[in-house]
């Protein structure tokens, strides 16, 4: 059974401010993907709002759910209140919204956080349900880097800036991966300047990581059809160069 994956309390506060800088790459082509979309969207892992915020602000008929509270927190704080029937807790294994999408979207390698097979159909057969006849469901993979997943990665700082003026965060990520199990256990490390002292604050968690033809296997045992897996957020083919899975998938009846 996947664990259920909730931000502490810090890691939400300042996720905004990490990922501005470190996760640019997804963002025109998910908002692209919304904007064609001549129906309701829903989002799996709204988190914050990196989409969702500004494609509601753009008309966008949109919802979103999320098992973590702290980060929908984060999100409620920025909508108006009108909007908060659109953003709810749930989880995707057990999705049950009372209501069908157009396009589902589980952008940021949200699926990497389910990690066994039996909830990753679960989850992928609750999102068939959720879709009309057509729909498309599309989510975003990592590509598995191997010399990573041999060798690890140990205290790499991946963001060091301001989170408010002359006040310094730092991020500092390590890894490991179990090769047998296709589960990276990661722990991320926040220090942050705050009331005159430097505090730290660290919170592990897994991360499934997934090869092509397993996804490929994956969703052709779930309800879904697999329209195609592209290399990049061009819609580009797989190839040697790739660093991230963008798989759509459909709703056929």
């Amino acid at each position: 059974m996947t664990p259920e994956i909730s931000y502490p309390e810090n890691f939400a506060r300042f996720y905004d401010v990490l990922y501005a800088h470190l996760r640019t790459v997804d963002r025109d082509y998910f908002l692209r993907k919304i904007k064609e979309v001549d129906g309701p969207v829903l989002e799996i892992g709204v988190g914050t709002g990196r989409f969702f915020v500004d494609a509601l602000s753009k008309g966008a008929d949109i919802y979103g759910i999320d098992v973590s509270p702290t980060m929908l927190s984060q999100l409620y704080q920025k909508l108006d209140k009108k909007h908060h029937h659109r953003v709810v807790q749930q989880d995707a294994r057990s999705l049950d919204l009372q209501r069908k999408f157009e396009l589902i979207i589980a952008p940021f390698r949200v699926f990497s956080h389910i990690t066994t097979a039996q909830d990753q159909l679960e989850a992928l057969n609750q999102v068939y349900e959720h879709l009309r006849p057509g729909g498309q469901f599309i989510f975003d993979l990592y590509v598995p880097d191997l010399s990573i997943l041999l060798n690890g990665i140990t205290d790499q700082v991946d963001f060091d800036g301001e989170y408010a003026p002359g006040k310094r965060l730092t991020r500092r990520v390590s890894a490991h991966s179990d090769l047998i199990n296709q589960v990276s256990h990661i722990t991320m490390t926040l220090q942050w300047e705050e009331d005159g002292e430097t505090k730290t604050e660290s919170w592990k968690m897994q991360m499934r990581y997934f090869f092509r033809y397993e996804l490929e296997h994956l969703v052709h045992r779930s309800k879904l059809s697999l329209r195609s897996i592209y290399g990049d957020y061009n819609e580009g083919a797989l190839g040697p160069e790739s660093k991230d899975f963008i798989v759509v998938c459909q709703r056929n009846s």
